[in-house]
């Protein structure tokens, strides 16, 4: 079993990321947006944030070289529903977690990356990164469980950030119109 230490890996990571960045902004000589910056930066963070959140104790393992120890809960809800039986305020926080872990997602990818503004795109690109952390749980840490239910909320929450990011520049944009028209009237 490999042991990460969490806090080397995320300075490791944001060393380079520094650097990168760096890099970038002298590279571009003079096109320094600051408000995009701070919102790739904060994209960043949360990144770092989502990995730590979801595989903490970070203990990894081939589980595929163990008989029987991968196991992906596959059926829809059964494991919220039995995780903590009547205890239902557990099951609505582990519902909500799991929508609010992914909401930022569908406000960050559109607003950074134009082509994605598409709610079909946002549901791919949460979908597969929400399956990507799923099975990573799965088959290489024997203290998490990959579930459909992650899957389903997660979705559900790069879903509705993204709705949230569209009726904000929507709303953005007809106040800017708006004021034109007042100003030009």
């Amino acid at each position: 079993m490999i042991s990460l230490d969490p806090i080397f890996v995320y300075v490791m990571l944001t060393l380079l990321w520094i650097w990168y960045r760096g890099n970038r902004y002298l590279s571009q000589k003079g096109k320094f947006r600051f408000f995009r910056e701070i919102i790739i930066n904060l994209f960043f963070v949360y990144i770092l944030s989502v990995t730590y959140l979801t595989m903490e104790p970070f203990y990894f393992t081939n589980e595929f070289a163990k008989k029987g120890a991968i196991s992906f809960d596959t059926n829809l809800f059964y494991n919220l529903t039995h995780m903590a039986d009547g205890y239902l305020m557990y099951q609505l926080l582990y519902s909500l977690g799991n929508i609010l872990l992914f909401l930022p997602l569908g406000i960050f990818v559109p607003y950074l990356f134009r082509h994605v503004r598409h709610v079909l795109l946002i549901v791919l690109i949460g979908f597969f990164s929400s399956l990507t952390i799923e099975l990573t749980q799965t088959f290489f840490t024997p203290t998490r469980l990959g579930t459909v239910d992650d899957l389903f909320f997660n979705t559900l929450g790069a879903m509705m950030g993204f709705i949230g990011f569209t009726m904000v520049r929507f709303s953005y944009y007809k106040a800017i119109q708006f004021a034109r028209k007042n100003r030009n009237a």
